[in-house]
């Protein structure tokens, strides 16, 4: 089966994958204001049959520090990391949470708060292929977003897209900066190294 292997540090912390699965998403956080330099996540969604579908995850907000590497390969496995969680999207549970997010919508979109500037010079290089991307909160950006993600859809390779953007911009859903957006066959690693901003 198709699944993400993400290693930090060149030990493995998932392989992520299921038989059914339509969709693995991985990402990375930067937040200005973070306690920590940089957090990923690991998620996936697969299909039950009759029109349903479940939501996984594997890691949420797991913490990194400066210099940490983190390699993500798409790679076809036997054996997975079961997920933390596998939850039915029509569970109670799921709509209501879905309920209470779409009402929260409705009221508009909340203030921009102010952050703290605990990771100013915060960056995330990403290698795939040749050369290097090193994306920044430049331009009074607070937040910087990697995504490497997969679905059955096109299950040779998976899509990446790097991001920085403000709280405004996060919550308007635009604006913001286009480092990145690329693809990666099967097998291919994608490289992240999260580090301070050279002067």
């Amino acid at each position: 089966m198709q699944a993400l292997e993400v290693l930090r540090n060149g030990q493995t912390l998932v392989v992520a994958g299921a038989e059914d699965a339509v969709l693995l998403s991985f990402s990375m956080h930067v937040s200005i204001d973070g306690e920590h330099p940089a957090t990923l996540e690991m998620r996936g969604m697969r299909d039950l049959g009759n029109d349903r579908q479940a939501h996984l995850e594997w890691i949420q907000e797991f913490p990194l520090d400066l210099g940490d590497e983190i390699a993500v390969t798409l790679l076809e496995v036997e054996e997975v990391t079961p997920p933390a969680q596998d939850i039915a999207s029509d569970s109670d549970g799921y709509i209501a949470e879905k309920a209470a997010y779409e009402a929260q919508l409705a009221s508009g979109l909340p203030v921009p708060r102010t952050l703290k500037r605990k990771q100013p010079d915060a960056s995330l290089e990403v290698v795939v292929g040749d050369a290097p991307v090193v994306a920044n909160l430049e331009g009074g950006r607070e937040l910087l977003t990697l995504r490497v993600d997969w679905n059955r859809w096109r299950p040779e390779r998976c899509r990446l897209s790097l991001r920085s953007f403000s709280v405004k911009e996060g919550l308007a859903r635009e604006g913001g900066k286009n480092w990145l957006t690329a693809s990666a066959a099967r097998d291919q690693v994608v490289l992240v190294r999260v580090g301070a901003r050279r002067a």
